[in-house]
């Protein structure tokens, strides 16, 4: 969603620099291996999530709300609903039935879809290859990617990184570094063995992404987050307020083409 966005478009400073530093040191030092004590914590987190049948989801469709902040005030809310598809689909759609945008990504494809202006088709724009490869990175950087299909790999770095008192409550923090040496923390709620906040910052990138969840809720067994707030270098950007989730629902492939395959 937050693709779209920037397209149409908490931390201090001192934590948001600290961060900073911390995430550019850990780069200089090195691609680090699993450690016992971070798969531990790994394996821990899963378990809360649901196990095996958080591990085997491969299609999410949520639907709900979403809000854009600038300088701490609401500058656009719009309905939402989004159809995922692993390792690389995906289908947004934004407003309401009549005047929905919809963004597709299949791939290294990519398209915009806005309705007519009057009565006729509508209005399909492909997407150069720039947004479906930030698209691509996005999703195979996201929290959902990188827990089910990278942390477990052979390529993969995890680590236990100490500990931190999130929102009143104290968080084990585990580390997971992919084959490119993007870096992802994950703080977990040391009762609940929960997320409660994701720290992401890319590989030649010093933009710190930052996502805080709340309001769990089980779905098919699976807990979700229903809100979801996001930050971009300690600004507060968007918050996503999730209503309904559903897990391998089995998507048609014409789901994610434009119309004009359709026909």
């Amino acid at each position: 969603m937050k693709r779209y966005l920037t397209m149409v478009s908490s931390l201090s400073i001192r934590r948001v620099m600290y961060a900073a530093v911390l995430f550019a040191a850990i780069g200089a030092e090195g691609y680090a291996q699993t450690t016992a004590a971070g798969k531990q914590l790994l394996d821990k987190m899963i378990q809360a999530l649901g196990g095996n049948v958080f591990l085997e989801v491969r299609e999410i469709q949520t639907k709900g709300r979403f809000y854009q902040f600038k300088r701490d005030q609401v500058s656009t809310a719009d309905l939402y609903a989004d159809f995922l598809k692993f390792p690389d689909r995906d289908r947004t759609e934004f407003g309401r039935e009549k005047a929905k945008t919809i963004q597709i990504n299949a791939g290294i494809e990519g398209w915009i879809i806005r309705p007519p202006v009057k009565k006729g088709d509508p209005e399909i724009q492909e997407m150069p290859p720039s947004q479906t490869e930030a698209f691509l990175s996005e999703m195979k950087t996201s929290f959902d990617y990188m827990v089910r299909f990278v942390a477990n790999t052979p390529q993969a770095s995890v680590l236990a990184a100490g500990t931190e008192v999130v929102d009143f409550k104290r968080s084990d923090i585990l580390e997971i570094r992919d084959a490119q040496k993007n870096l992802m923390r994950i703080f977990i709620d040391r009762e609940t063995g929960l997320p409660l906040k994701i720290q992401k910052r890319l590989s030649g990138e010093s933009i710190l992404h930052e996502d805080l969840y709340a309001n769990w809720h089980k779905f098919g067994g699976v807990m979700t987050p229903l809100m979801v707030v996001r930050f971009k270098d300690g600004v507060k950007t968007m918050e996503i307020r999730t209503e309904s989730v559903e897990y391998n629902p089995g998507f048609a492939d014409t789901l994610f083409w434009p119309p004009a395959r359709t026909k």
